[in-house]
Order: C-alpha cells, then structure tokens, then sequence
C-alpha cells in the first residue's frame, strides 16, 4: 500500500510537472513489475550525518554504553514515512575513542539509525578509509548488521563485482542509488583498497579536476542493466562551508545527468544549498527533467548553544505500467534543527522537526521549548525556506 507524506510541511520547493525518466538497460534482464495501473514510491534524503562530541557525551550511559533514542525520537515520524530513506553516514564503526576527531561512533548509533528509519547511508565520502580498508569493511558490517545498507564502498573486488549498485523496488518502482566522493580528505586509497570505494576524480588527492568518466560509466552503465525507472546519485562533492555550488560541481553535475542519473543528493558543504528542477538535452536532441540539491546541509551536529537548521528532502515518484515511464509527482521538505535545548534538560540534545516543535509551542506546549528557542526556529525556518527557494525572496 502506498505511503504518503505525514503532510505538507512547506511551500512546494519546486513547480512540479510530471516528466518521464531514463529506463534503459540490456534486454536481457528479467522484468517483473506490472503491466498495469500506476504504482508510487517515495524517497527521503538528509544531508551529514555525525555527532558531536556534546551529543556523544549527553548519550553515555554510566554503565559505558550509549543510547541515542532520545537525540531522534522527535523526527522518526519525518523520516520512517517514506518507502525508503538514505543519508550520508560521516564517520565509521572501529570502537573508542569516539568523536569527530576520530571518525568513530558507538555502534549504538547505527542501532538508532535503524529504528528511526534509515534504509541506506552513504558511505562513499570523506571518512571512507579515515580507518584504513579496515575500518571501511567493519563500518558496512554494522551498518548491514542494524539492517541497513552502504551505497558507495565496497568490502573487496568481490563485493564490488557482486553488488556493484543497490536497487530497490516499490510498488513496481524500480530506483537504482550510487554514491561517489570527490575525495578523502587529500588521503590516497591503500592498494588493496583500489576497488573499495566509487570516485567521481581521477585527481582525488589534489585537485578535483579530471572527472574519471570511465569509473562513472562503468557504476552507471551497471545501474542502467537493471532497468531502473530512476537512478538516485548521493554525491560528496564542493567545498566545506561554501553555499554555492562550482563550475566542478556543475560539471560532474552534467555529466550524471546527461548519461543516466535523474535525482543528485548533495553532501559535505555542511550548509543547505538550493534545490532546484532543471531540464537536461539527452543525446539525440531529447530532453528529461531532474531533480538537484545542492547540499541538504547537517543533520544531526548539536553543540552547545547550537540550532542548526537543515532539511529532510522528500521525493515521490510514480510510474504508468502500462507506458512504462516515470514522473517525479512530489518534491518537498520537512524543515528540521539539531538544537541544545539547555543544561537542565534531560534529553539536551536532540534533532527536531521544526514545523511540529511550532505547532506544539503554539498550542501551548511550552515545556517543548522555550520562547527563545521559538524565535530562533521560526527565524531558521523562515531563513531556510529563501534558501532552498531563492526566487521567493523579497
């Protein structure tokens, strides 16, 4: 049965036409979806996923375990709305010590992960190999044992020739996601990890300059086998701190769009950037519609003081059967803050749905926030919407 979003939580980002997406592939790939009728599926996408270390230590527990519920209860019903939910995981599982500075977090943190809704992280970024070929391979252990799954790395070249992309299938939707990183960091891939993670440059270490078109093709044209009815494309790319996207990022852009992908989900600026629909001329002279974020900002670092505002992105797309083409029906957000909510709370840190924290405040549920923190996030949410929606502003 069909999911709908929870609700409409802000002005449509985009004007939403129904356009039709690539699904191409070898003719030789068994197809299964229906024949008739219409079928929908809905994705939602965050941008970094990490914590900080106020949040590491507000969830230690005096017996040395960690529990996190707390941190994310007030968005699972945000992100467990849609068929399925992906973000980029900055970090790895390789035990204590925890933090940023290190790149580990407790296990306990996939674990909640899992609960509140997440189906796959991405996993191709700048913390990759921050623990070595290692580290890379116990990270996709836990997060496969917590029932999710990595887009992106690969534990060895077996891994990567058996699973070389992650399809889902709903309501006879079929979507392909990839994943690749501009980088890491300036580290270069150990050589028995040359197979392990999904590139967007050849020059990887230095300059982000040379698309490595071949390695793109090649994860790509893999997607195009299963005849996706869209393929999804998670990309760690740009600068950190920078809002607008480069002539590299526009590049590696065009190049996706133009030989296959229809959705790019943007991470590693840590700031919201634009999301915006643009129409891409095909090979051929034809032309599709797609869909760009940018950067969907940080998701989850709350520090002291802190009220960090981003967004959860929220697709649907619906497929004639009987055609076979598909159309992006809905593009919206759930606006969303990592926010202290101060030292004498018992659940301090945690990330909220911005729109609910309003509403309760509203009715009069002062002891959710206070009245400062009500300011501050209708200024985030207002800030946001003219961020995500430049032609809006006044």
């Amino acid at each position: 049965m069909k999911r709908f979003f929870r609700r409409s939580v802000a002005a449509l980002l985009l004007s939403i036409l129904p356009f039709s997406l690539s699904a191409c592939g070898k003719n030789d790939v068994q197809d299964t979806r229906p024949t008739e009728g219409v079928g929908v599926a809905t994705v939602s996408a965050v941008g970094d996923i990490y914590l900080t270390d106020e949040m590491l230590a507000d969830a230690r527990r005096p017996n040395g375990s960690y529990d996190f519920s707390a941190q994310f209860s007030d968005v699972c019903a945000s992100l467990a709305v849609a068929d399925i939910t992906i973000g980029n995981f900055e970090g790895n599982f390789c035990g204590a010590p925890y933090g940023k500075s290190t790149g580990s977090y407790p296990d306990e943190f996939a674990a909640v992960l899992s609960s509140v809704g997440f189906n796959l992280l991405q996993t191709a970024n700048s913390y990759s190999i921050f623990s070595g070929l290692s580290g890379l391979q116990r990270t996709k252990t836990v997060i496969e044992e917590n029932g999710m799954t990595a887009v992106g790395t690969y534990f060895d070249s077996d891994d990567r020739a058996e699973n070389p992309v992650v399809i889902r299938e709903v309501n006879g939707v079929r979507i392909a996601f990839v994943a690749f990183t501009k980088g890491f960091g300036g580290l270069g891939l150990p050589e028995n990890a040359a197979n392990c993670v999904d590139l967007l440059y050849k020059d990887y270490t230095t300059d982000y300059s040379e698309l490595d078109t071949a390695a793109i093709d090649a994860v790509l044209n893999t997607a195009k086998q299963e005849k996706p009815d869209v393929i999804i494309a998670s990309l760690h790319w740009g600068s950190e701190n920078i809002r607008s996207a480069d002539e590299r990022q526009e590049e590696a852009a065009d190049y996706l769009f133009r030989n296959g992908v229809d959705v790019i989900l943007g991470s590693h600026s840590h700031l919201v950037g634009t999301v915006e629909k643009r129409t891409v001329t095909l090979a051929g002279g034809t032309t599709k519609d797609v869909v760009l974020a940018y950067s969907l900002g940080d998701f989850c670092a709350a520090g002291k003081g802190a009220c960090n505002a981003s967004l959860i992105l929220n697709l649907e797309f619906t497929r004639d059967h009987a055609s076979g083409t598909t159309a992006i029906t809905g593009v919206s957000y759930t606006p969303v803050a990592a926010i202290d909510r101060g030292s004498k709370e018992s659940d301090r840190y945690a990330v909220i749905d911005i729109d609910n924290a309003l509403m309760l405040y509203d009715s009069n549920y002062y002891d959710r926030i206070s009245a400062d923190l009500y300011q501050t996030l209708l200024e985030k949410r207002q800030s946001l919407i003219l961020r995500l929606t430049p032609d809006k502003a006044p």
